[in-house]
Protein backbone atom coordinates (compact mmCIF):
# COMPACT_ATOMS: atom_id res chain seq x y z
CA UNK A 1 0.00 0.00 0.00
CA UNK A 2 1.29 3.26 -0.58
CA UNK A 3 0.75 6.59 0.86
CA UNK A 4 -0.87 9.27 -0.75
CA UNK A 5 -1.47 12.97 -0.16
CA UNK A 6 -3.96 14.59 -1.66
CA UNK A 7 -3.24 18.65 -2.69
CA UNK A 8 -7.04 19.38 -2.27
CA UNK A 9 -7.78 17.21 0.78
CA UNK A 10 -4.79 16.84 2.18
CA UNK A 11 -5.60 13.43 2.68
CA UNK A 12 -2.91 10.54 3.98
CA UNK A 13 -4.37 7.61 3.16
CA UNK A 14 -3.03 5.27 5.68
CA UNK A 15 0.23 1.92 4.74
CA UNK A 16 -1.40 -0.88 5.27
CA UNK A 17 0.82 -3.26 8.16
CA UNK A 18 2.85 -6.23 7.44
CA UNK A 19 1.19 -9.41 7.85
CA UNK A 20 3.93 -10.39 10.48
CA UNK A 21 1.99 -7.43 12.42
CA UNK A 22 -0.94 -8.08 11.59
CA UNK A 23 -0.81 -11.88 12.79
CA UNK A 24 1.15 -11.25 15.75
CA UNK A 25 -2.04 -8.85 17.22
CA UNK A 26 -4.09 -12.24 15.98
CA UNK A 27 -2.38 -13.96 18.37
CA UNK A 28 -2.19 -11.74 20.97
CA UNK A 29 -6.25 -11.23 20.84
CA UNK A 30 -6.11 -14.88 20.99
CA UNK A 31 -4.18 -15.36 23.83
CA UNK A 32 -5.75 -13.43 25.88
CA UNK A 33 -9.08 -14.68 25.17
CA UNK A 34 -7.94 -17.90 26.21
CA UNK A 35 -6.76 -16.41 29.57
CA UNK A 36 -9.65 -14.95 30.41
CA UNK A 37 -10.89 -18.14 29.50
CA UNK A 38 -9.05 -20.42 31.61
CA UNK A 39 -9.53 -18.22 34.95
CA UNK A 40 -13.09 -19.86 35.04
CA UNK A 41 -11.10 -22.98 35.48
CA UNK A 42 -7.72 -21.94 37.38
CA UNK A 43 -10.11 -20.33 39.71
CA UNK A 44 -10.38 -24.02 41.39
CA UNK A 45 -6.91 -24.37 41.64
CA UNK A 46 -6.73 -21.24 43.38
CA UNK A 47 -7.29 -17.68 43.50
CA UNK A 48 -3.27 -16.88 42.59
CA UNK A 49 -3.33 -18.36 39.26
CA UNK A 50 -7.03 -17.19 38.58
CA UNK A 51 -5.75 -13.53 39.28
CA UNK A 52 -2.47 -13.75 37.17
CA UNK A 53 -4.48 -15.09 34.13
CA UNK A 54 -6.74 -12.18 34.44
CA UNK A 55 -4.04 -9.74 34.81
CA UNK A 56 -2.16 -11.14 31.49
CA UNK A 57 -5.96 -11.42 30.03
CA UNK A 58 -6.63 -8.31 30.73
CA UNK A 59 -3.20 -6.67 29.23
CA UNK A 60 -3.48 -8.36 26.36
CA UNK A 61 -6.98 -6.88 25.20
CA UNK A 62 -6.20 -3.83 26.15
CA UNK A 63 -3.44 -4.21 23.49
CA UNK A 64 -5.12 -5.98 21.35
CA UNK A 65 -8.70 -3.65 21.62
CA UNK A 66 -6.63 -0.40 21.50
CA UNK A 67 -5.07 -1.69 18.27
CA UNK A 68 -8.24 -2.68 16.57
CA UNK A 69 -9.56 0.74 17.75
CA UNK A 70 -6.86 2.43 15.73
CA UNK A 71 -7.47 -0.06 12.64
CA UNK A 72 -10.94 0.96 12.65
CA UNK A 73 -10.35 5.21 13.33
CA UNK A 74 -7.98 4.46 9.99
CA UNK A 75 -10.33 2.85 8.12
CA UNK A 76 -13.09 5.37 8.94
CA UNK A 77 -10.55 8.31 8.24
CA UNK A 78 -9.91 7.33 5.13
CA UNK A 79 -13.89 7.13 3.93
CA UNK A 80 -14.74 10.05 5.76
CA UNK A 81 -12.55 12.85 4.71
CA UNK A 82 -12.44 11.24 1.34
CA UNK A 83 -16.32 11.37 1.43
CA UNK A 84 -15.85 8.08 -0.11
CA UNK A 85 -19.46 7.35 0.85
CA UNK A 86 -21.07 10.27 -0.43
CA UNK A 87 -19.25 9.76 -3.84
CA UNK A 88 -20.18 6.12 -3.65
CA UNK A 89 -23.88 7.09 -3.29
CA UNK A 90 -24.14 9.67 -5.50
CA UNK A 91 -22.35 7.95 -8.63
CA UNK A 92 -19.63 10.73 -8.55
CA UNK A 93 -16.90 9.73 -10.38
CA UNK A 94 -14.22 8.64 -8.71
CA UNK A 95 -10.35 10.15 -8.60
CA UNK A 96 -6.98 8.21 -8.92
CA UNK A 97 -6.76 8.74 -4.55
CA UNK A 98 -10.69 7.80 -3.93
CA UNK A 99 -9.22 4.89 -5.82
CA UNK A 100 -6.60 4.44 -3.66
CA UNK A 101 -8.45 5.39 -0.42
CA UNK A 102 -11.27 2.65 -1.26
CA UNK A 103 -7.80 -0.19 -2.07
CA UNK A 104 -6.66 0.79 1.55
CA UNK A 105 -9.96 -0.28 3.55
CA UNK A 106 -10.56 -3.17 1.40
CA UNK A 107 -7.36 -4.25 1.31
CA UNK A 108 -7.47 -4.00 5.50
CA UNK A 109 -11.39 -5.47 5.73
CA UNK A 110 -9.70 -8.59 3.28
CA UNK A 111 -6.46 -9.16 5.33
CA UNK A 112 -7.82 -8.48 8.92
CA UNK A 113 -8.01 -11.70 10.86
CA UNK A 114 -10.94 -10.23 13.03
CA UNK A 115 -13.69 -12.71 12.19
CA UNK A 116 -11.11 -15.73 12.75
CA UNK A 117 -10.79 -14.20 16.07
CA UNK A 118 -14.45 -13.64 16.77
CA UNK A 119 -14.63 -17.48 15.91
CA UNK A 120 -12.11 -18.58 18.07
CA UNK A 121 -13.32 -16.64 21.26
CA UNK A 122 -16.88 -17.37 20.86
CA UNK A 123 -15.27 -21.44 20.89
CA UNK A 124 -13.27 -20.51 23.73
CA UNK A 125 -16.31 -19.50 26.11
CA UNK A 126 -18.40 -22.27 24.68
CA UNK A 127 -15.46 -24.60 25.87
CA UNK A 128 -14.70 -22.63 29.18
CA UNK A 129 -18.30 -23.12 30.59
CA UNK A 130 -18.81 -26.42 29.87
CA UNK A 131 -15.61 -27.08 31.59
CA UNK A 132 -16.36 -24.86 34.65
CA UNK A 133 -19.83 -26.45 34.83
CA UNK A 134 -18.33 -29.83 35.03
CA UNK A 135 -15.57 -28.84 37.66
CA UNK A 136 -18.61 -26.67 39.27
CA UNK A 137 -21.13 -29.62 39.37
CA UNK A 138 -18.22 -32.12 40.70
CA UNK A 139 -18.32 -34.49 37.94
CA UNK A 140 -14.72 -34.04 37.43
CA UNK A 141 -12.50 -33.89 40.59
CA UNK A 142 -9.85 -31.73 40.94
Amino acid sequence: MKEIESDLAKVKIPKGYRMSVIKMYFWVGLISALLLRLVIIADHYGDFYARVLWYLGVLGYLWFFAHRYHIGKRRFGVIRDMGLLEKIETREPLTEEDFEGLNYVMWSLSVSKERLNYLVIFAFSVIAILVSLVLDLGIIEV
